[in-house]
């Protein structure tokens, strides 16, 4: 079998590695050391003549001031409230609240916090908020103008009740990412909510927004031989050259017929990755793949080891349940309103290309990987929700193969999606994009309902 140049690289094709050169058409100049300017949002509130009189202004990672407040993990919610008011109100305080909730359905029961922050900027009994260093007491009416600037830190973990455990067990969670999408019942977001608060009888102000939360996932640098691999555009080594690089063997027996004729049974054994079965893998990336086929049959390898025959998906399975409790803790899968319950969804399918491994007869070899969108949402798993990735490998759907009782699955490794590239070089395509970002535009944004 002849294989295709490798181009721009120093490495040599050989028995054991990929079979492809690295495109490099999505190459992008290094951005490190550059520092983007972060974006404003301002919201307000108005008077009757258009005028605002209380105004909420943010920065954010957001890539622009129409789009929803995007803080990153570490980030430090950073911003400002203002009041220009052009008579004497009583004002007992001003606070800035943040909260991140579970929603499983319309009712206030279907409504879980797992983030409560609370941060006064001015409260009544406090020095007047013009004349703060004076350190006198301060009980009358706010007029003119007023500006309190804050800088608020967000936990990384929280703990809650563990839904799966035993009474009263508890249990440690990474925060998770925002998680809105149209098909799903189940959604996780954030509001931030600056609340003006009133006298017993009056209603009180709120300035409030949704904004993204985006947890800081860095999965560990590959191995060696890759990292050298993607610094020279060369192609990375198998499993075989390259141990470190590869951890996870699964293996799975299938049995059939071909032609109706005789029987016959193939050996398929999947090496994994350690950036799949141990370590995060960054959306955005590729997952590498690789596959070998062993059969006595070479007819039945001939039909059943082809880049068209073999399908091996990215699958994403969203868990949740009603109410955090243990008794009633039944996880469903979910993937739309109109599904099925324990449907899954199917994200991409791996790119495959045929490798001659130097076996001989009897054995067949693929590679691949399955190019992650960038959009895809990283896993998260807190209180009673989750969203788990799988790289799963489906029945056969051959002309001439039938399987004798096939599984639903016949392998399937549970991975992990990070949000950010591991140090060093950064992973590198060996194969044309072919994926469809099915579920990068499902993202709203639902009425606001305040704090509950």
């Amino acid at each position: 079998m002849s294989f295709p140049p490798v181009y721009g690289g120093t490495f040599s094709v050989s028995q054991s590695v990929t079979s492809l050169p690295a495109y490099t058409a999505r190459d992008r100049p290094s951005t490190a050391g550059a520092t983007r300017e972060l974006t404003e949002h301002v919201f307000e509130i108005k008077d009757k003549k258009k005028k605002p009189w209380a105004t909420l202004k943010l920065k954010s990672s957001a890539r622009a001031s129409t789009s929803l407040p995007t803080f990153l993990e570490g980030e430090k919610i950073t911003g400002s409230v203002t009041l220009d008011l052009s008579s004497s109100e009583k004002i007992l305080g001003v606070s800035v609240l943040i909260r991140g909730q579970i929603v499983t359905g319309p009712q206030n029961e279907d409504r879980r916090c797992f983030l409560d922050v609370s941060t006064p900027l001015w409260l009544k009994g406090m020095p007047n908020p013009r004349d703060s260093a004076s350190g006198s007491q301060f009980n009358g009416k706010l007029s003119g103008d007023y500006h309190w600037p804050f800088s608020i830190s967000l936990p990384k973990e929280v703990t809650l009740p563990d839904p799966a455990g035993k009474h009263g067990a508890v249990r440690t969670y990474h925060l998770p990412q925002t998680f809105l999408e149209r098909t799903t019942r189940v959604s996780v977001f954030y509001e931030l909510c600056v609340v003006i608060a009133r006298s017993t009888f009056r209603v009180d102000n709120k300035l409030q927004t949704m904004f993204v939360y985006v947890p800081a996932i860095r999965p560990a640098s590959p191995s060696r031989n890759r990292q050298l691999a993607y610094r020279q555009n060369g192609p990375i080594p198998g499993p075989d050259m390259d141990p470190e690089g590869w951890h996870t063997v699964r293996t799975a027996s299938v049995t059939g017929t071909v032609f109706n004729a005789r029987r016959v049974k193939i050996q398929c054994v999947v090496p994994f990755t350690r950036q799949t079965s141990i370590y995060p893998t960054p959306r955005g990336s590729v997952i590498p793949l690789s596959i070998t086929y062993l059969s006595n049959d070479s007819q039945a390898l001939s039909l059943v080891c082809t880049p068209a025959t073999t399908q091996i998906c990215l699958h994403r399975q969203i868990t949740y349940s009603q109410a955090p409790t243990a008794a009633e803790y039944c996880a469903r899968n979910v993937s739309g309103e109109s599904g099925p319950p324990d449907s899954i969804l199917e994200i991409c399918r791996a790119v495959w290309w045929p490798v001659d491994d130097g076996r001989g007869s009897g054995t067949c070899r693929l590679d691949g990987e399955i190019h992650l969108p960038k959009s895809l949402k990283p896993s998260s798993n807190i209180s009673h929700f989750s969203l788990i990735y799988s790289v799963v490998m489906l029945p056969f759907k051959v002309t001439g193969f039938t399987a004798q009782a096939p599984p639903p699955l016949i392998l399937k490794q549970e991975v992990e999606i990070a949000t950010m590239f591991p140090k060093g070089p950064k992973p590198r395509v060996y194969s044309p994009p072919s994926y469809q970002d099915e579920i990068g535009d499902n993202m709203f944004i639902p009425p606001a309902r305040g704090f509950i």
